[in-house]
């Protein structure tokens, strides 16, 4: 198995193959992996102008896109992201302009199409599982539909493949099918945000209805996978130890909000749950840097870019064990616990110093630029050509 880690210079943009980013759906309600994408994609192009592109669904609210063409896929069912019949010329036209063909995400109609034309025509395919191929995942949601797709052809699928982008060497490790293909391991960069207003001037203003209590922020997807039922455990004994605290939660619902607020209610905290939909854009790293910690419990995490966006914003990260990386930990750029809600609690009192805010700043800027992952991923194109 070939492992390109080690960092690398794209060729001039002259000479550098023409990349084909294709990912279902690049929404902003999606999360992390459209962030992340994006991210890449710019980095990219500003290295190889004119040689990175897109094929996507498109939806009204999208990251800012840096790429020198965008196809458009439509679908019959965003369930399973099926290729709407009309979609199929133009995947087909979008992988004949490219050298190389980059899929991001797996177990859908649309990435799977994808491959399937690439390989028929004879292109280099990159896959970008994104988490989807370690056993945790695949068992979260659709398993069976999953096993079924595998025993059909996802198998040999996976197992032809070009090469493997992964974000973590545990990934790697832990992801099912892919054999010994060829991989480069390459970790979610983060652009830092403009300046920022003092905490305390933020906090004044985002969390203007509740300036007396301890504000604590999750923001993201809401789903079960996130472990928000966690949080509410941890708010519990924070109200059991006369800490006025409020936990705020920003983000689109995943499925799972009204059983955290039924749990809220059950656990006596139903006027301590406040509830504020999706905010994106420059908009969330206020909400980030204003709340006195951000919180992070997720049962599963794969290279989180929520927990690199709230270093960059200069947020207090209280993160429970397999969210964050342990580099951060040991730059004292974030704090990692057991998954226990009076871990979570002992943390939050010896977090959110100045010092922290700003170790976490420095952080993302000394280790996460896109720049250097977008040169290593664009070496790793070149060998497989």
């Amino acid at each position: 198995m070939k492992d390109h880690t080690s960092p690398g210079i794209a060729c001039a943009a002259t000479a550098a193959p023409r990349i084909l980013h294709a990912i279902p759906s690049i929404a902003l309600r999606h999360g992390g992996p459209s962030q992340s994408v994006a991210g890449l994609l710019g980095a990219q192009n500003r290295i190889a102008p004119g040689r990175i592109a897109l094929i996507c669904g498109q939806d009204p609210a999208e990251p800012d896109l840096n790429v020198s063409r965008r196809w458009v896929a439509r679908y019959l069912s965003q369930r399973f992201w099926c290729p709407a019949p009309s979609a199929l010329p133009v995947m087909r036209g979008a992988i004949g302009d490219a050298d190389i063909v980059h899929v991001h995400s797996y177990w859908n109609g649309f990435a799977a199409t994808m491959i399937a034309l690439a390989q028929r025509a004879g292109k280099p395919v990159v896959l970008s599982p994104r988490g989807c191929l370690q056993h945790a995942a695949i068992a979260q949601s659709s398993a069976r539909a999953k096993a079924v797709f595998a025993r059909l052809g996802g198998h040999r699928q996976l197992a032809r493949l070009s090469g493997c982008h992964f974000q973590t060497e545990a990934e790697a490790h832990a992801s099912l099918g892919v054999g010994d293909r060829p991989r480069v391991i390459v970790d979610n960069g983060v652009a830092l945000p403009r300046p920022e207003p003092s905490h305390t001037a933020l906090r004044a203003r985002v969390f203007a209805d509740t300036p007396d209590a301890v504000n604590l922020l999750f923001l993201g997807r809401i789903a079960a996978i996130k472990g928000i039922d966690l949080q509410l455990r941890a708010l519990q004994h924070l109200r059991n130890r006369g800490v006025p605290a409020i936990l705020h939660l920003v983000g689109p619902d995943g499925g799972d909000l009204n059983r955290l607020r039924a749990l809220a209610g059950d656990l006596g905290l139903a006027d301590r749950l406040k509830v504020h939909g999706p905010v994106y854009g420059d908009g969330k790293f206020d909400w980030m840097r204003a709340a006195d910690a951000v919180l992070l419990t997720s049962e599963f995490e794969n290279n989180s870019n929520a927990a690199l966006e709230v270093m960059a914003a200069g947020g207090v990260l209280v993160a429970t064990s397999g969210c964050i990386a342990n580099r951060a930990v040991a730059a004292g750029a974030a704090t990692c616990v057991a998954r226990d809600a009076g871990a979570l609690v002992d943390a939050l009192a010896r977090t959110g110093t100045d010092g922290q805010r700003s170790a976490a700043r420095a952080y993302v800027r000394n280790n996460h630029n896109w720049s250097d992952r977008a040169s290593r991923m664009l070496a790793f194109y070149e060998t497989l050509l």
